[in-house]
Protein backbone atom coordinates (compact mmCIF):
# COMPACT_ATOMS: atom_id res chain seq x y z
CA UNK A 1 0.00 0.00 0.00
CA UNK A 2 1.11 3.38 -1.01
CA UNK A 3 2.08 6.61 1.45
CA UNK A 4 -0.93 8.35 -0.19
CA UNK A 5 -3.12 5.34 1.14
CA UNK A 6 -2.25 5.11 4.62
CA UNK A 7 -2.94 9.32 4.14
CA UNK A 8 -6.49 8.87 3.13
CA UNK A 9 -7.32 5.89 6.08
CA UNK A 10 -5.66 8.23 8.09
CA UNK A 11 -7.86 10.98 7.20
CA UNK A 12 -11.08 8.76 7.32
CA UNK A 13 -10.45 8.13 10.60
CA UNK A 14 -10.50 11.65 12.04
CA UNK A 15 -13.53 12.50 9.92
CA UNK A 16 -14.86 9.43 12.06
CA UNK A 17 -13.82 11.02 15.13
CA UNK A 18 -15.41 14.37 14.31
CA UNK A 19 -18.58 12.50 13.52
CA UNK A 20 -18.52 10.83 16.81
CA UNK A 21 -17.40 13.45 19.39
CA UNK A 22 -20.76 15.58 17.12
CA UNK A 23 -23.31 12.69 17.76
CA UNK A 24 -22.26 11.94 21.27
CA UNK A 25 -23.36 15.90 22.30
CA UNK A 26 -26.62 14.61 21.21
CA UNK A 27 -27.85 12.47 24.57
CA UNK A 28 -26.98 15.86 26.45
CA UNK A 29 -30.71 16.69 25.65
CA UNK A 30 -32.67 13.88 27.94
CA UNK A 31 -28.97 14.03 29.68
CA UNK A 32 -30.17 17.60 31.25
CA UNK A 33 -33.94 17.14 31.03
CA UNK A 34 -34.09 14.09 33.33
CA UNK A 35 -31.24 15.67 35.47
CA UNK A 36 -28.87 12.96 34.97
CA UNK A 37 -26.06 14.09 35.27
CA UNK A 38 -23.57 11.51 37.14
CA UNK A 39 -23.79 10.41 33.10
CA UNK A 40 -22.72 14.10 31.96
CA UNK A 41 -18.22 13.36 32.05
CA UNK A 42 -19.58 10.28 30.26
CA UNK A 43 -20.75 12.33 27.43
CA UNK A 44 -19.55 15.83 27.69
CA UNK A 45 -15.34 14.86 28.37
CA UNK A 46 -15.66 12.02 25.55
CA UNK A 47 -17.11 14.12 22.99
CA UNK A 48 -14.55 17.21 23.19
CA UNK A 49 -11.89 14.76 23.33
CA UNK A 50 -12.61 13.35 20.36
CA UNK A 51 -13.31 16.98 19.05
CA UNK A 52 -9.75 18.46 19.85
CA UNK A 53 -8.24 15.44 18.43
CA UNK A 54 -10.26 15.33 15.29
CA UNK A 55 -9.71 18.51 14.82
CA UNK A 56 -5.72 18.41 15.59
CA UNK A 57 -5.49 16.08 12.95
CA UNK A 58 -7.71 17.44 10.39
CA UNK A 59 -5.67 20.04 9.75
CA UNK A 60 -2.72 17.85 9.14
CA UNK A 61 -5.01 14.87 6.78
CA UNK A 62 -7.55 17.00 5.35
CA UNK A 63 -10.30 15.29 3.45
CA UNK A 64 -9.16 13.80 0.52
CA UNK A 65 -11.21 14.91 -3.03
CA UNK A 66 -10.88 11.22 -4.14
CA UNK A 67 -9.47 7.80 -2.68
CA UNK A 68 -9.08 4.27 -4.09
CA UNK A 69 -11.36 1.07 -4.02
CA UNK A 70 -8.73 -0.32 -1.28
CA UNK A 71 -8.81 2.75 1.26
CA UNK A 72 -12.50 3.19 1.24
CA UNK A 73 -12.99 -1.01 2.23
CA UNK A 74 -10.43 -0.12 4.78
CA UNK A 75 -12.17 3.22 5.75
CA UNK A 76 -15.37 1.61 6.19
CA UNK A 77 -14.11 -1.62 8.37
CA UNK A 78 -11.88 0.52 10.78
CA UNK A 79 -15.07 2.94 11.45
CA UNK A 80 -17.68 0.76 12.12
CA UNK A 81 -15.23 -0.95 14.89
CA UNK A 82 -14.23 2.58 15.70
CA UNK A 83 -17.52 4.18 16.19
CA UNK A 84 -18.59 0.75 18.40
CA UNK A 85 -15.42 1.81 20.74
CA UNK A 86 -16.01 4.88 21.15
CA UNK A 87 -20.28 3.96 21.87
CA UNK A 88 -18.49 2.05 24.55
CA UNK A 89 -17.61 4.41 26.77
CA UNK A 90 -21.61 5.92 28.31
CA UNK A 91 -21.87 2.24 29.10
CA UNK A 92 -19.17 1.98 31.69
CA UNK A 93 -21.09 4.73 33.24
CA UNK A 94 -23.94 1.78 34.35
CA UNK A 95 -21.38 -0.52 35.39
CA UNK A 96 -21.17 -2.43 31.99
CA UNK A 97 -17.01 -3.67 31.72
CA UNK A 98 -15.20 -2.98 28.76
CA UNK A 99 -16.32 -6.24 26.50
CA UNK A 100 -19.76 -5.86 27.29
CA UNK A 101 -20.18 -2.44 26.25
CA UNK A 102 -18.37 -2.97 23.19
CA UNK A 103 -21.09 -5.72 22.64
CA UNK A 104 -23.93 -3.42 23.45
CA UNK A 105 -22.59 -0.72 20.84
CA UNK A 106 -21.90 -2.85 18.14
CA UNK A 107 -25.13 -4.24 18.62
CA UNK A 108 -26.48 -0.62 18.50
CA UNK A 109 -24.86 0.54 15.55
CA UNK A 110 -24.82 -2.57 13.48
CA UNK A 111 -28.46 -2.76 14.03
CA UNK A 112 -28.71 -6.37 15.37
CA UNK A 113 -30.75 -5.04 19.18
CA UNK A 114 -28.85 -7.88 20.88
CA UNK A 115 -29.03 -6.51 24.64
CA UNK A 116 -27.00 -7.26 27.69
CA UNK A 117 -28.81 -5.00 29.84
CA UNK A 118 -31.21 -7.27 31.72
CA UNK A 119 -33.72 -4.14 33.01
CA UNK A 120 -33.93 -1.43 30.99
CA UNK A 121 -36.57 -0.21 33.06
CA UNK A 122 -33.64 1.00 35.92
CA UNK A 123 -31.37 2.45 33.59
CA UNK A 124 -30.67 6.43 33.11
CA UNK A 125 -32.83 7.67 30.25
CA UNK A 126 -29.31 9.02 28.23
CA UNK A 127 -28.29 5.78 28.24
CA UNK A 128 -31.59 4.39 26.87
CA UNK A 129 -31.27 7.30 24.48
CA UNK A 130 -28.05 6.45 23.39
CA UNK A 131 -28.94 3.10 22.63
CA UNK A 132 -31.67 4.16 20.01
CA UNK A 133 -29.43 6.99 18.80
CA UNK A 134 -26.65 4.00 18.27
CA UNK A 135 -29.35 2.25 15.95
CA UNK A 136 -30.78 5.17 13.95
CA UNK A 137 -27.18 6.14 13.29
CA UNK A 138 -25.93 2.69 12.15
CA UNK A 139 -29.36 2.82 10.11
CA UNK A 140 -28.12 5.38 8.02
CA UNK A 141 -24.52 4.46 7.78
CA UNK A 142 -21.93 5.29 9.71
CA UNK A 143 -20.15 5.57 6.09
CA UNK A 144 -22.98 7.56 5.06
CA UNK A 145 -22.32 10.36 7.29
CA UNK A 146 -18.82 10.32 6.57
CA UNK A 147 -19.90 11.13 3.11
CA UNK A 148 -21.63 14.04 3.15
CA UNK A 149 -18.51 15.44 4.83
CA UNK A 150 -16.84 14.86 1.14
CA UNK A 151 -17.57 16.91 -1.85
CA UNK A 152 -19.41 14.51 -3.60
CA UNK A 153 -16.52 13.34 -5.63
CA UNK A 154 -15.65 9.93 -7.11
CA UNK A 155 -14.57 8.83 -3.90
CA UNK A 156 -17.80 9.67 -2.23
CA UNK A 157 -19.47 7.30 -4.46
CA UNK A 158 -16.78 4.19 -3.48
CA UNK A 159 -17.76 4.70 0.08
CA UNK A 160 -21.33 5.28 -0.47
CA UNK A 161 -21.31 1.42 -1.90
CA UNK A 162 -19.34 0.08 0.87
CA UNK A 163 -22.12 0.19 2.99
CA UNK A 164 -24.76 -1.47 0.24
CA UNK A 165 -25.99 1.62 -1.12
CA UNK A 166 -27.11 2.16 -4.87
CA UNK A 167 -27.37 5.90 -5.88
CA UNK A 168 -30.78 6.73 -7.20
CA UNK A 169 -30.33 10.22 -8.69
CA UNK A 170 -28.16 11.53 -11.04
CA UNK A 171 -25.97 12.81 -8.47
CA UNK A 172 -24.12 10.85 -5.09
CA UNK A 173 -24.30 13.74 -3.37
CA UNK A 174 -28.34 14.06 -4.51
CA UNK A 175 -28.65 11.16 -3.51
CA UNK A 176 -27.48 11.12 -0.14
CA UNK A 177 -29.45 14.56 0.59
CA UNK A 178 -32.75 12.47 -0.44
CA UNK A 179 -31.87 9.71 2.10
CA UNK A 180 -31.25 11.52 4.70
CA UNK A 181 -34.11 14.02 4.03
CA UNK A 182 -36.55 10.48 3.68
CA UNK A 183 -34.55 8.90 7.05
CA UNK A 184 -35.34 12.44 9.30
CA UNK A 185 -38.58 12.67 7.75
CA UNK A 186 -40.26 9.11 8.17
CA UNK A 187 -38.60 9.07 12.11
CA UNK A 188 -40.26 12.44 12.73
CA UNK A 189 -43.72 10.94 11.76
CA UNK A 190 -43.57 7.93 13.18
CA UNK A 191 -42.63 9.70 16.66
CA UNK A 192 -45.54 12.17 16.50
CA UNK A 193 -47.80 8.65 15.42
CA UNK A 194 -46.62 6.79 18.17
CA UNK A 195 -47.32 9.55 20.65
CA UNK A 196 -50.88 9.46 19.36
CA UNK A 197 -51.25 6.16 20.01
CA UNK A 198 -50.35 6.86 24.13
CA UNK A 199 -46.56 5.91 24.24
CA UNK A 200 -45.21 9.23 25.59
CA UNK A 201 -42.86 11.66 24.47
CA UNK A 202 -39.69 9.94 25.30
CA UNK A 203 -41.02 6.15 24.30
CA UNK A 204 -42.29 7.52 20.97
CA UNK A 205 -38.79 9.17 19.92
CA UNK A 206 -36.93 6.20 20.89
CA UNK A 207 -39.30 3.96 19.21
CA UNK A 208 -39.35 6.02 16.20
CA UNK A 209 -35.44 5.97 15.94
CA UNK A 210 -35.31 2.13 16.02
CA UNK A 211 -38.28 1.16 13.68
CA UNK A 212 -37.14 3.04 11.15
CA UNK A 213 -33.61 1.63 11.58
CA UNK A 214 -34.87 -1.84 11.73
CA UNK A 215 -33.05 -2.12 14.90
CA UNK A 216 -35.60 -3.34 17.43
CA UNK A 217 -33.81 -1.48 20.70
CA UNK A 218 -36.45 -1.10 23.32
CA UNK A 219 -37.01 1.13 26.57
CA UNK A 220 -38.65 -2.00 27.95
CA UNK A 221 -37.06 -4.82 28.74
CA UNK A 222 -40.42 -6.67 27.31
CA UNK A 223 -39.98 -4.81 24.25
CA UNK A 224 -43.10 -4.19 22.57
CA UNK A 225 -45.28 -7.01 24.91
CA UNK A 226 -47.30 -4.35 26.73
CA UNK A 227 -48.00 -2.04 23.88
CA UNK A 228 -51.44 -1.14 22.50
CA UNK A 229 -52.62 -2.66 19.49
CA UNK A 230 -52.39 0.60 17.91
CA UNK A 231 -49.16 1.59 18.92
CA UNK A 232 -47.72 -2.04 17.45
CA UNK A 233 -49.73 -1.77 14.08
CA UNK A 234 -47.76 1.66 13.63
CA UNK A 235 -44.89 -0.03 14.54
CA UNK A 236 -45.59 -2.88 11.84
CA UNK A 237 -46.32 -0.55 9.16
CA UNK A 238 -42.84 1.78 9.94
CA UNK A 239 -40.78 -1.74 9.89
CA UNK A 240 -41.91 -2.50 6.24
CA UNK A 241 -41.24 1.12 5.40
CA UNK A 242 -37.51 0.71 7.13
CA UNK A 243 -37.26 -2.45 5.12
CA UNK A 244 -37.87 -0.71 1.48
CA UNK A 245 -35.32 0.80 -0.80
CA UNK A 246 -34.86 3.75 -0.35
CA UNK A 247 -35.29 4.56 -3.68
CA UNK A 248 -38.94 3.03 -3.93
CA UNK A 249 -39.75 5.29 -1.01
CA UNK A 250 -38.43 8.42 -3.21
CA UNK A 251 -40.83 7.07 -5.69
CA UNK A 252 -43.67 6.85 -3.00
CA UNK A 253 -42.82 10.40 -2.19
CA UNK A 254 -43.19 11.23 -5.95
CA UNK A 255 -46.33 9.49 -6.29
CA UNK A 256 -45.21 7.15 -8.95
CA UNK A 257 -47.17 4.22 -7.31
CA UNK A 258 -47.26 2.06 -10.44
CA UNK A 259 -43.74 2.11 -10.79
CA UNK A 260 -43.34 1.22 -7.23
CA UNK A 261 -46.02 -1.76 -7.51
CA UNK A 262 -44.15 -2.61 -10.30
CA UNK A 263 -40.68 -3.46 -8.88
CA UNK A 264 -39.51 -6.77 -9.18
CA UNK A 265 -37.96 -6.76 -5.62
CA UNK A 266 -41.03 -5.01 -3.77
CA UNK A 267 -43.45 -7.10 -5.43
CA UNK A 268 -41.24 -10.31 -3.95
CA UNK A 269 -40.80 -8.62 -0.23
CA UNK A 270 -44.59 -8.55 0.07
CA UNK A 271 -45.35 -11.98 -0.85
CA UNK A 272 -42.62 -13.51 1.49
CA UNK A 273 -44.21 -10.75 3.93
CA UNK A 274 -47.65 -12.55 3.25
CA UNK A 275 -46.33 -16.09 2.54
CA UNK A 276 -44.79 -15.88 6.21
CA UNK A 277 -47.96 -14.80 7.73
CA UNK A 278 -49.74 -17.84 6.30
CA UNK A 279 -46.78 -19.97 7.67
CA UNK A 280 -46.97 -19.08 11.03
CA UNK A 281 -50.69 -19.37 11.33
CA UNK A 282 -50.85 -22.61 9.76
CA UNK A 283 -47.30 -23.75 11.92
CA UNK A 284 -49.11 -22.36 15.32
CA UNK A 285 -52.64 -23.05 15.17
CA UNK A 286 -52.36 -26.37 16.52
CA UNK A 287 -50.94 -24.70 19.68
CA UNK A 288 -52.32 -21.39 20.05
CA UNK A 289 -54.72 -18.74 18.65
CA UNK A 290 -53.31 -16.31 15.77
CA UNK A 291 -52.99 -12.93 16.94
CA UNK A 292 -51.74 -9.50 17.04
CA UNK A 293 -48.57 -10.60 18.74
CA UNK A 294 -47.89 -13.42 15.72
CA UNK A 295 -48.20 -11.06 13.16
CA UNK A 296 -46.05 -8.62 14.86
CA UNK A 297 -43.88 -10.84 15.62
CA UNK A 298 -43.20 -12.25 12.11
CA UNK A 299 -42.89 -8.78 10.59
CA UNK A 300 -40.46 -7.68 13.17
CA UNK A 301 -38.48 -11.18 11.83
CA UNK A 302 -39.12 -10.59 8.04
CA UNK A 303 -37.65 -6.81 8.49
CA UNK A 304 -34.90 -7.72 10.63
CA UNK A 305 -36.20 -5.35 13.04
CA UNK A 306 -35.77 -7.70 16.25
CA UNK A 307 -38.55 -6.46 18.80
CA UNK A 308 -40.78 -9.01 20.45
CA UNK A 309 -44.35 -9.07 21.31
CA UNK A 310 -44.90 -12.26 23.73
CA UNK A 311 -42.57 -14.99 23.86
CA UNK A 312 -41.11 -16.35 20.56
CA UNK A 313 -39.07 -19.05 23.04
CA UNK A 314 -43.12 -20.57 23.33
CA UNK A 315 -44.04 -21.20 19.60
CA UNK A 316 -43.88 -24.55 18.21
CA UNK A 317 -39.85 -25.68 16.85
CA UNK A 318 -41.10 -26.05 13.69
CA UNK A 319 -41.81 -21.91 13.59
CA UNK A 320 -38.79 -21.21 15.14
CA UNK A 321 -37.18 -23.09 12.32
CA UNK A 322 -39.25 -20.74 9.61
CA UNK A 323 -37.79 -17.98 11.55
CA UNK A 324 -34.38 -18.55 11.06
CA UNK A 325 -35.06 -18.89 7.30
CA UNK A 326 -36.57 -15.39 7.11
CA UNK A 327 -33.86 -14.29 9.46
CA UNK A 328 -31.72 -14.94 6.22
CA UNK A 329 -33.82 -13.45 3.55
CA UNK A 330 -33.66 -9.70 5.17
CA UNK A 331 -35.37 -7.00 3.49
CA UNK A 332 -34.38 -4.63 0.67
CA UNK A 333 -31.21 -3.84 -0.90
CA UNK A 334 -30.60 -0.15 -0.56
CA UNK A 335 -32.44 -0.55 3.12
CA UNK A 336 -31.85 -0.87 6.85
CA UNK A 337 -32.56 -3.93 6.77
CA UNK A 338 -30.34 -6.93 7.22
CA UNK A 339 -30.36 -10.13 5.75
CA UNK A 340 -28.79 -11.57 2.41
CA UNK A 341 -31.68 -9.14 0.84
CA UNK A 342 -34.21 -10.06 -1.05
CA UNK A 343 -32.45 -8.46 -4.30
CA UNK A 344 -29.91 -11.32 -4.50
CA UNK A 345 -32.36 -14.07 -3.60
CA UNK A 346 -34.27 -12.79 -6.15
CA UNK A 347 -30.79 -12.94 -8.52
CA UNK A 348 -30.26 -16.46 -7.11
CA UNK A 349 -33.97 -17.91 -7.67
CA UNK A 350 -33.31 -16.94 -11.41
CA UNK A 351 -30.02 -18.14 -11.62
CA UNK A 352 -31.36 -21.77 -10.23
CA UNK A 353 -34.04 -21.88 -13.27
CA UNK A 354 -32.02 -21.16 -15.47
CA UNK A 355 -29.36 -23.67 -15.18
CA UNK A 356 -32.43 -25.84 -14.64
CA UNK A 357 -33.75 -25.46 -18.28
CA UNK A 358 -30.39 -26.27 -19.56
CA UNK A 359 -30.43 -28.92 -18.58
CA UNK A 360 -33.04 -29.85 -21.32
CA UNK A 361 -31.13 -27.46 -24.10
CA UNK A 362 -28.61 -27.11 -26.29
CA UNK A 363 -25.20 -25.72 -24.79
CA UNK A 364 -24.68 -23.21 -27.27
CA UNK A 365 -28.34 -21.24 -26.18
CA UNK A 366 -27.85 -17.78 -24.52
CA UNK A 367 -29.94 -17.30 -21.36
CA UNK A 368 -28.98 -14.15 -19.93
CA UNK A 369 -30.38 -13.36 -16.42
CA UNK A 370 -32.66 -10.59 -16.66
CA UNK A 371 -34.62 -8.84 -13.36
CA UNK A 372 -37.16 -6.02 -14.42
CA UNK A 373 -35.97 -3.73 -17.23
CA UNK A 374 -32.15 -4.89 -15.91
CA UNK A 375 -29.99 -7.99 -17.62
CA UNK A 376 -27.25 -9.20 -15.74
CA UNK A 377 -23.50 -10.54 -16.49
CA UNK A 378 -21.60 -13.04 -15.59
CA UNK A 379 -19.32 -11.19 -13.43
CA UNK A 380 -21.59 -9.82 -11.36
CA UNK A 381 -23.85 -13.26 -11.38
CA UNK A 382 -20.18 -14.77 -9.66
CA UNK A 383 -20.04 -12.08 -7.17
CA UNK A 384 -23.89 -12.81 -6.00
CA UNK A 385 -22.71 -16.39 -5.70
CA UNK A 386 -19.63 -16.08 -3.93
CA UNK A 387 -21.36 -13.66 -1.37
CA UNK A 388 -24.00 -16.71 -0.83
CA UNK A 389 -20.94 -18.86 -0.72
CA UNK A 390 -19.21 -16.83 1.63
CA UNK A 391 -21.81 -16.01 4.07
CA UNK A 392 -22.75 -19.93 4.53
CA UNK A 393 -19.34 -20.77 5.06
CA UNK A 394 -19.39 -17.96 8.08
CA UNK A 395 -22.35 -19.03 9.24
CA UNK A 396 -21.26 -22.59 10.04
CA UNK A 397 -17.67 -21.23 11.63
CA UNK A 398 -19.69 -18.88 14.04
CA UNK A 399 -21.64 -21.43 14.37
CA UNK A 400 -19.19 -24.03 15.16
CA UNK A 401 -17.21 -21.40 17.16
CA UNK A 402 -20.55 -20.66 19.45
CA UNK A 403 -20.81 -23.80 19.75
CA UNK A 404 -17.65 -24.41 22.21
CA UNK A 405 -19.16 -23.40 25.17
CA UNK A 406 -22.72 -23.33 24.17
CA UNK A 407 -24.75 -26.22 25.20
CA UNK A 408 -27.75 -25.56 23.20
CA UNK A 409 -27.16 -26.30 19.58
CA UNK A 410 -30.13 -24.74 18.22
CA UNK A 411 -29.31 -21.62 20.24
CA UNK A 412 -25.84 -21.31 19.45
CA UNK A 413 -27.31 -22.03 15.22
CA UNK A 414 -29.89 -19.00 15.86
CA UNK A 415 -27.43 -16.76 17.57
CA UNK A 416 -24.70 -17.48 15.00
CA UNK A 417 -27.76 -16.71 12.27
CA UNK A 418 -29.16 -13.66 14.27
CA UNK A 419 -26.21 -11.90 14.67
CA UNK A 420 -24.76 -12.05 10.82
CA UNK A 421 -27.91 -11.09 9.88
CA UNK A 422 -28.39 -7.98 12.31
CA UNK A 423 -31.34 -8.97 13.91
CA UNK A 424 -31.17 -9.23 17.43
CA UNK A 425 -34.06 -12.74 18.71
CA UNK A 426 -32.13 -15.68 19.16
CA UNK A 427 -33.07 -19.11 20.78
CA UNK A 428 -30.55 -18.84 24.04
CA UNK A 429 -30.27 -16.13 26.65
CA UNK A 430 -27.65 -13.27 26.06
CA UNK A 431 -27.20 -12.63 29.63
CA UNK A 432 -25.80 -15.86 30.09
CA UNK A 433 -23.31 -15.70 27.30
CA UNK A 434 -19.47 -16.57 28.26
CA UNK A 435 -16.56 -14.08 27.19
CA UNK A 436 -15.21 -15.65 24.25
CA UNK A 437 -18.74 -16.39 22.55
CA UNK A 438 -19.68 -12.61 22.71
CA UNK A 439 -16.02 -12.02 21.26
CA UNK A 440 -17.47 -14.21 18.63
CA UNK A 441 -20.66 -12.56 17.85
CA UNK A 442 -19.03 -8.91 17.94
CA UNK A 443 -17.15 -10.26 14.81
CA UNK A 444 -20.03 -11.56 13.72
CA UNK A 445 -22.33 -8.56 13.71
CA UNK A 446 -19.39 -6.18 12.36
CA UNK A 447 -19.47 -8.07 9.47
CA UNK A 448 -22.89 -8.54 8.55
CA UNK A 449 -23.27 -5.14 8.49
CA UNK A 450 -21.08 -4.48 5.84
CA UNK A 451 -22.08 -7.05 3.93
CA UNK A 452 -19.08 -9.55 4.51
CA UNK A 453 -16.74 -9.03 2.02
CA UNK A 454 -15.26 -5.61 3.11
CA UNK A 455 -14.68 -7.12 6.44
CA UNK A 456 -13.15 -10.12 5.01
CA UNK A 457 -10.95 -8.17 2.66
CA UNK A 458 -10.10 -5.65 5.54
CA UNK A 459 -8.85 -9.33 7.61
CA UNK A 460 -7.22 -11.11 4.96
CA UNK A 461 -5.61 -8.19 2.88
CA UNK A 462 -4.94 -5.16 4.31
CA UNK A 463 -4.03 -6.64 7.78
CA UNK A 464 -1.32 -9.02 6.34
CA UNK A 465 -0.40 -6.31 3.99
CA UNK A 466 0.25 -4.19 6.27
CA UNK A 467 2.13 -6.16 8.87
CA UNK A 468 4.38 -7.62 5.96
CA UNK A 469 5.32 -3.41 4.74
CA UNK A 470 6.16 -3.01 8.49
CA UNK A 471 8.71 -5.98 8.70
CA UNK A 472 10.19 -5.12 5.07
CA UNK A 473 10.69 -1.74 6.12
CA UNK A 474 12.61 -2.39 9.37
CA UNK A 475 14.44 -5.54 7.93
CA UNK A 476 15.44 -2.94 5.06
CA UNK A 477 16.39 -0.72 7.95
CA UNK A 478 18.65 -3.17 9.38
CA UNK A 479 20.33 -4.38 6.59
CA UNK A 480 21.10 -0.63 5.49
CA UNK A 481 22.48 0.09 9.28
CA UNK A 482 25.08 -3.28 8.93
Amino acid sequence: MIKEEYNEIISGIVGILIISGIIMLIPIIPLVVYSEYAQLPFFLFSSIILLIIGGYFYRKYPLPEDITMKSAIVIASIAWLLISLIGTIPYLSIGMNIIDGFFESMSGFTTTGMTLISVLEICPRSILFWRSLSEWIGGIGIIFLFTILLKGSIGTWKLYRIEGREKFTISVKESIRNIMIIYTTLTIVCTILLYLSGLDVFDSINHAMTTISTGGFSTKTDSITNFSILTKIIIIMFMIIGAIDFALINEIIKLKIKKVISDPEFKAFIFIIIISILLVYILNSKEMSFSINELFNTISIVTTTGYTSGDILLWPNSTKVLLLILMTIGGCANSTAGGIKVWKLLILFKLLRRELKRLLLPPSIIMPIKIGDKTFDDEYLIKICTFFFSYIVLIFIIFLLLSINIPDTFGALSLAISSINNIGPAYYPIDKLDLFSKIILIISMWMGRLELFPVMAFIFEFIPETFKNILSRRFRKEYEYT
